[in-house]
C-alpha cells in the first residue's frame, strides 16, 4: 500500500549533514547526545513513538518499587535537536533517502540511524491480552502495574526467571504481594548461571517470600469469573490477580526488513555499525546484530552509540565497534549478583584451539555467597559473584584487561588478596 506523503521533500546541499534517528531509548539518546557534542553543526532529527522518550529502562523496577519517580530516570537530551515524540515511522525509502512517519510526512536524511530497540517476547500465542496481564518494558507498563489491583492482597505471578523476572518478583514481594515466579528452565537465570548459583539464588528469593517454580513452562492465563489461573506445563496451575510476562525481548526489525535491509535476529551491521546492505543506514542498541550477536544490555548499546557518534561527526572516522565485554548486575532488593562472560563453563572444558578452561571458586552455603571465576590462557573469560561484590571492581578490570593473570589469583575472590 502506498504511504501518503505530507509534502514534497526538498533535497539540499546540506542533506549529507542531516542525521535522522528512529527511536530515542537508551542507545538513541546516548548517540544524539554525543553527536551533538562532537559536531554541533549537524542537523539531528529524532522520531520516537513513545510520548515520553529517553529514560533509563534498567531502572524501571526501581520505579515500580517506588525508589524512583519517572522523572528521576529521564535521560537528558541536548538542546537544538528536532525531537518529535509520539511519532511512529512507517516506511524507509532508501532510494530517495527519506522516511515516512505515521502522519504521512516525509523526512530526508543523509545518515539514518535505527535505534528502534526491542519488544517483549510472548511465550504463548497472542489473541488478546488477559485482564491483569502485563509486561515491564516501558514507563507506561510501570504505571499500569502500579494501578492494576495493586493492594497487598494481590496475588502476582511472574512468568520468566531471567534478570528482569527475578528483579520484578523481588520488587513485588517487597510490596508485600504474594508472588510466584515460574521459569521453564532447570534453574533461575539458567543461560547465565550454573546450577550451584541458580540454587543459591532460588534460596535468596524464597527468603524474600517468593515461591519459585522451575522446570515447567506457563501457558496463557485462563479467563473466567474471578481471578485468573496460570496453567503450568506439569499440569498444575497458579491463581493470579496479576501476571507479569518477563520472557525476554526480540529486536524491532520490521521497519528494516520492509526496507530490504539484511536482517537476521537483528539488523545486520558491520564494525562501523552500518547496515551490510546500505552504508547510509546504521543500527545501534537492541535492534542491531553485530558479528552474530544482539547485545541486549545498556553498556554495549552505549559503546555502539559512542563509536557511531565519533564516526559520523568526523571526530574519529576510523572508530570501530569490535564487540563488548560487559558485566551485568542484578538490581533489586538486597540481592548482590554480578555475572559476565562464560559463567556456566565448567572446569577442564577444552576450548576451540585446545586451550583448557580453569575455574577458581569459593562457596559459603550459610551466607549464600558464591564466587566463580573462569579463566583460559591466563585470562578471565567469565564469572559469577553472588552474595558478595567486594571484589567486583577487581574482577571487572581483569575481565576487560588484555594482561595475563598472575599465578596467585585469590584477589579475584577475596578482598583480603589485595589488588593483584
Amino acid at each position: 500500500m502506498e504511504v501518503p506523503v505530507g509534502r514534497p521533500v526538498a533535497r539540499e546541499d546540506g542533506a549529507a549533514r542531516r542525521v535522522l534517528v528512529v527511536g530515542c531509548g537508551m542507545a538513541g539518546a546516548r548517540f544524539v547526545t554525543r553527536l551533538a557534542a562532537l559536531s554541533p553543526d549537524v542537523r539531528i532529527t529524532v522520531l520516537d513513538g513513545e510520548d515520553r522518550p529517553a529514560y533509563n529502562r534498567t531502572l524501571l523496577t526501581g520505579v515500580l518499587a517506588g525508589h524512583h519517580r519517572p522523572d528521576d530516570i529521564a535521560l537528558p537530551l541536548p538542546p537544538g535537536i528536532d525531537l518529535r515524540t509520539g511519532v511512529r515511522v512507517v516506511a524507509v525509502r532508501r532510494a530517495t533517502r527519506t522516511v515516512v512517519d505515521s502522519t504521512g510526512f516525509e523526512h530526508p536524511y543523509g545518515a539514518l540511524v535505527l535505534a528502534t530497540g526491542s519488544r517483549p517476547h510472548h511465550p504463548w500465542p497472542r489473541t488478546r491480552p488477559t485482564p491483569g496481564e502485563h509486561h515491564l518494558h516501558t514507563l507506561d507498563d510501570c504505571r499500569h502495574l502500579t494501578t492494576d489491583r495493586a493492594d497487598a492482597r494481590t496475588r502476582a505471578v511472574v512468568v520468566g526467571g531471567g534478570l528482569l523476572g527475578v528483579e520484578t518478583a523481588l520488587t513485588l514481594a517487597a510490596r508485600t504481594h504474594p508472588v510466584t515466579l515460574v521459569h521453564r528452565g532447570p534453574h533461575l537465570l539458567h543461560r547465565r548461571l550454573d546450577g550451584r548459583a541458580g540454587a543459591l539464588l532460588r534460596g535468596v528469593l524464597e527468603d524474600a517470600g517468593v515461591t519459585v517454580r522451575t522446570g515447567t513452562p506457563a501457558t496463557a492465563p485462563a479467563r473466567g469469573p474471578g481471578p485468573s489461573r496460570v496453567p503450568l506445563g506439569d499440569g498444575d496451575s497458579v491463581a493470579a490477580d496479576l501476571v507479569v510476562v518477563a520472557c525476554g525481548t526480540r529486536p524491532r526489525v520490521e521497519l528494516a526488513r520492509a526496507a530490504g535491509l539484511p536482517v537476521a535476529a537483528g539488523v545486520v551491521v558491520d564494525d562501523t555499525l552500518a547496515s551490510v546492505g546500505d552504508p547510509s543506514v546504521y543500527a545501534v542498541g537492541d535492534c542491531a546484530e553485530h558479528r552474530g550477536v544482539v547485545h541486549d544490555t545498556a553498556v554495549p548499546a552505549w559503546q555502539q552509540a559512542e563509536v557511531l557518534a565519533a564516526r559520523l561527526s568526523g571526530h574519529d572516522p576510523h572508530a570501530r565497534f569490535t564487540g563488548a565485554r560487559t558485566l551485568t548486575r542484578l538490581i533489586a532488593g538486597d540481592v548482590d549478583l554480578a555475572v559476565f562472560g562464560e559463567a556456566t563453563t565448567g572446569i577442564g572444558t577444552v576450548h576451540r584451539g585446545g586451550a583448557r578452561t580453569d575455574v577458581l571458586s569459593v562457596l559459603d552455603d550459610r551466607r549464600r555467597v558464591y564466587k566463580k571465576i573462569v579463566t583460559r590462557d591466563d585470562h578471565v573469560v567469565g564469572g559469577i559473584l553472588l552474595g558478595d561484590l567486594s571484589t567486583v571492581d577487581t574482577v571487572r578490570r581483569a575481565y576487560e584487561s588484555t594482561r595475563r593473570l598472575p599465578p596467585d589469583r585469590l584477589h579475584l575472590v577475596s578482598a583480603l588478596g589485595g589488588d593483584g
